[in-house]
């Protein structure tokens, strides 16, 4: 899979910016709307920087500047770093190993046109939450048949359908998963 899936399988797009003249107070407010945890930052539509949750809380925060009159260009992490977005996930994680970053900006012929972070990488790698067996991710290149078929709790927790339907409710906050429920025969349970 990591070989085959490309960057534009799950790139995040549109790009989400502000421009470097914001205060950190604007950035933040933004990346909290967006419920994202870097924003990029512009100079007249340009991408020059990003700023990340980690640089409001190391380089505002913890150094005791006022993020509302601290602009986000005095913040920013630069340069930028990039990928293409026809690029294998391989590569863009060697990529983000080598350059020690958790975030990539996608460009396509030279413009950039995303964000590619670690969650994006972590999100294809889940396991079920009753079974434990890694669970195949869907990606929009791929046909239905190839990837199983999960159910996701409310909280997060993820489930091969199967599962969900011998469990019923998440062992995590208890919300109800399926209508459907399925009996395993008894030499299946732990009681056997």
């Amino acid at each position: 899979m990591w070989q085959t899936a490309k960057v534009k399988d799950v790139v995040k797009s549109p790009l989400i910016s502000v421009e470097e003249g914001s205060s950190v107070i604007e950035a933040a407010k933004v990346m909290a709307e967006r419920k994202i945890s870097g924003i990029v930052i512009t100079n007249k539509g340009k991408p020059v920087g990003l700023v990340t949750e980690r640089d409001i809380v190391s380089k505002v925060v913890a150094a005791g500047k006022d993020p509302s009159r601290t602009s986000v260009k005095e913040v920013m992490s630069k340069p930028l770093i990039t990928i293409d977005i026809e690029a294998t996930l391989l590569e863009a994680v060697d990529l983000m190993n080598r350059k020690k970053v958790r975030r990539l900006l996608v460009t396509r012929d030279d413009e950039v046109i995303g964000l590619f972070t670690i969650r994006d990488v972590l999100a294809l790698s889940r396991i079920c939450a009753y079974c434990g067996k890694p669970i195949k991710p869907l990606l929009p290149s791929q046909p239905q048949s190839e990837a199983d078929i999960i159910i996701e709790c409310s909280c997060g927790a993820v489930y091969m359908q199967e599962c969900a339907k011998t469990v019923v409710y998440c062992i995590y906050c208890s919300r109800k998963l399926v209508t459907e429920v399925y009996y395993p025969p008894p030499e299946d349970t732990f009681s056997g």
